[in-house]
């Protein structure tokens, strides 16, 4: 399935190719199909597969050869078989914390639907996974000054030594067995015979849930280059231009 001398190209999906929980945009959507042609192209993500089909639209699942959902935990074909898939149980005392966070932060609006477990993780917010996007913006600007998801990551990796947090998306904080992150994701693409990738996402700085790739793609002979995006825009802006996608690949940190 993997062609070995092409290029693999991994894309986050929130605050990558789409604007957190948003569809992709019309223009971006057709501009991505025309441009995924003839390419290998993967997804990683934190969400889930429903989240991701009812973002990306079966039109553009199709220009992949896998998706691979809930940090990699889980991967799938684009009609939606799953090919592989992790397990995880969460600690009583992980809850107990957790609730905790939820009744002491200083953040006030609740929306419900704080605890998500997804395959192989636990996706948790403090607003509320119901939140519309206004609120999603009220609680990510307030947590851009307040560092509260910094905070909840800290104490989780310094108390659970066997547990990996990390940011996710605007809202929440992802949970999973350490060595379960989106690392796995580039060992499986290199099982299947990979030798260079390309990843885009939004959070690849330590601490976000797409630094294990970052991590991973150093760990390993692969040739790579990644980029930390801002956004959709940034993501097609490479894409109209199509200057990163060269068929020759050198380590490059942008």
């Amino acid at each position: 399935m993997i062609e070995s001398n092409k290029i693999c190209y991994i894309f986050d999906v929130d605050g990558t190719l789409t604007e957190p929980r948003q569809k992709i945009l019309k223009e971006n959507k057709n501009m991505f199909i025309h441009w995924a042609q003839n390419k290998q192209c993967f997804i990683s993500t934190g969400s889930d597969f429903s989240k991701v089909k009812e973002q990306l639209e079966q039109e553009v699942l199709n220009c992949f050869k896998l998706i691979y959902c809930c940090m990699g935990n889980e991967a799938r074909k684009p009609n939606g078989t799953i090919t592989r898939r992790n397990s995880f149980i969460v600690p009583t005392d992980l809850n107990l914390d957790l609730e905790n966070f939820l009744n002491n932060s200083k953040f006030k609006n609740r929306t419900g639907r704080h605890f998500e477990m997804r395959t192989g993780m636990l996706n948790f917010s403090v607003v509320g996974r119901n939140a519309n996007p206004e609120e999603r913006s009220d609680y990510n600007n307030w947590d851009n000054i307040n560092n509260e998801r910094v905070k909840m990551v800290s104490f989780i990796n310094e108390k659970y030594v066997d547990l990996e947090a990390s940011i996710g998306g605007s809202i929440s904080i992802d949970i999973i067995q350490k060595g379960c992150d989106k690392g796995q994701v580039v060992h499986h693409l290199q099982g299947l015979g990979a030798e260079k990738i390309v990843f885009v996402g939004d959070r690849c700085f330590p601490g976000g849930n797409d630094y294990g790739i970052i991590r991973e793609l150093k760990n390993t002979d692969i040739a790579f280059e990644w980029y930390n995006v801002s956004g959709p825009n940034d993501t097609f802006k490479l894409v109209k231009e199509n200057r990163v996608f060269s068929e020759v690949i050198n380590a490059k940190i942008l």
